[in-house]
């Protein structure tokens, strides 16, 4: 092993990106598991049932937007340590059935841990890079979040069909201790967060998010509707066009392509700037959408998939890269925070606004605007940031 890769693949990177890992696959898990519960254990109508699915976006949501203060008072470790103790405790409470308004309130609670997990330990990988490698490590980094969206599912799916929702349950638990173990390994002084100077006159504003890095975000997020309209439309399109076992197989696809080339991208992005990967990866997501839809076979599905995984899987992680450029060190949370939001809010709200369009375009009308939606990302990203690189 290289030298340069063992700076790389550190101790405290490999802790960070099991923590990050561990959560991602509760939440996706959960996620793809608990509306079936929810309909099964309460017989809820599939709405409340998604809104039960979805309730830890809005958790998420609300502990990104705290995270970057929270950080101005305890050490990433400690931060680390809190949402491993939150975690914990909330998949453990999914084994009490006392109503919809509680799990409700357990899915809430999730969110929550969730959320703090994610800023932090996205926050501490940076000071465990090597700054000449950074955009490769990030990338690294982020493919803990694309396990976890692939294997998540996958157990969650094998155990409820074959055993029981509460063993699922348990087993998340479990899962949960384990990360809290490795939460208690770290070493506090190589993930130390930078804390800036707050005084009096320090808005409240600016200690929860980081304005500068807004515009990015808001582009990141503008072309990420394209990706929430394969959450929340695939199936349905694909159930139309009698191609379902395909569908089954896109996010497969869509994660094995991520998982080769993300490395790849991110050397490339530290070799030469941001712009050299983002312009590519926008192009190769309006094409993979617009592959999508103008399918009528599952070939033409997977072709998309393809191109998404290599556009879109690739333009988040670079995008993320370029936010930890754009501030200085003791900003990063808020900075992180930010991005996340943006983020968040994209793939959370994105399916039901876009549903609202489906009646009046059609699934190929969607697909179509979100792939114009990505085109448009271009001059977009350029005036917004790319120009300004040299």
């Amino acid at each position: 092993m290289s030298t340069q890769t063992e700076r790389l693949f550190n101790r405290p990177f490999t802790q960070l990106f099991l923590i990050q890992l561990l959560s991602m696959v509760t939440f996706y898990s959960l996620f793809v598991a608990i509306s079936p519960y929810a309909v099964a254990t309460y017989h809820v109508s599939t709405a409340t049932a998604g809104l039960v699915a979805g309730m830890t976006i809005i958790g998420t949501m609300i502990a990104r937007i705290f995270s970057g203060l929270i950080t101005q008072h305890l050490t990433a470790k400690q931060m680390t340590i809190l949402s491993m103790a939150i975690l914990l405790p909330s998949l453990l409470a999914y084994q009490l059935e006392l109503g919809i308004g509680y799990l409700l309130f357990v899915r809430f609670w999730q969110g929550i841990a969730v959320g703090f997990t994610g800023t932090v330990t996205n926050t501490a990988v940076v000071r465990v890079i090597p700054e000449a490698r950074r955009s490769e490590g990030i990338a690294y980094f982020s493919l803990a979040t694309i396990l976890g969206t692939a294997f998540g599912p996958f157990l969650a799916l094998l155990i409820t069909q074959y055993v029981s929702y509460h063993i699922l349950f348990w087993l998340e638990a479990v899962i949960a201790l384990i990360a809290l173990f490795f939460s208690f390994m770290l070493d506090g002084d190589k993930i130390a967060i930078d804390r800036g100077h707050v005084d009096a006159k320090t808005s409240i504003f600016s200690q929860l998010l980081e304005p500068r890095v807004f515009p990015i975000a808001l582009t990141m997020a503008f072309v990420a509707l394209g990706y929430a309209a394969l959450q929340g439309d695939l199936a349905f399109f694909a159930s139309s066009l009698h191609l379902v076992t395909f569908a089954s197989y896109f996010f497969l696809v869509y994660a094995f392509v991520i998982l080769l080339s993300r490395p790849f991208m991110g050397r490339l992005m530290d070799q030469h700037n941001e712009n050299f990967v983002i312009y590519p990866t926008l192009l190769a997501t309006a094409l993979g959408l617009f592959a999508i839809a103008r399918m009528h076979s599952g070939w033409g599905m997977l072709l998309g998939a393809v191109l998404v995984g290599l556009g879109f899987g690739n333009f988040q992680s670079a995008i993320q890269a370029t936010v930890t450029k754009v501030v200085a060190s003791d900003r990063l949370a808020q900075a992180t925070s930010t991005y996340f939001i943006f983020f968040d809010m994209a793939l959370g709200f994105g399916p039901y606004l876009l549903g609202l369009v489906v009646p009046t375009l059609g699934y190929r009308g969607l697909f179509t605007m979100v792939a114009l939606f990505a085109i448009i990302g271009l001059p977009l990203y350029y005036l917004v940031h790319g120009r300004h690189i040299q």
